[in-house]
C-alpha cells in the first residue's frame, strides 16, 4: 500500500507488550489472538477530507493486492 502511496499504518499494539505491562509480569505470547491480530492488521486512511478519488484508489490498490 505504501508503495502505491497510501498510507497505512498499525491500528492496535496489544497492551500485554507494552514496557508499563511487562513489568507487571505480563509477556509476550500469554494473548495470542491479540498478537496475531496485531502481525495481521493495519488501519487504512479515514478522515472528512479524504475524496472520492482518494477512496476509489485505496480500495483499487487493496483489491490488487488482496487479489495478487
Amino acid at each position: 500500500m505504501r508503495a502505491a502511496s497510501i498510507g497505512v499504518n498499525l491500528h492496535y499494539i496489544p497492551v500485554h507488550t507494552q514496557p508499563y505491562y511487562q513489568q507487571l509480569g505480563f509477556e509476550p505470547g500469554q494473548f495470542p489472538e491479540a498478537e496475531r491480530h496485531y502481525a495481521e492488521a493495519i488501519s487504512l486512511p479515514m478522515f472528512a477530507k479524504l475524496t472520492d478519488a482518494e477512496q476509489d484508489h485505496v480500495v483499487a490498490e487493496l483489491k490488487r493486492i488482496l487479489t495478487t
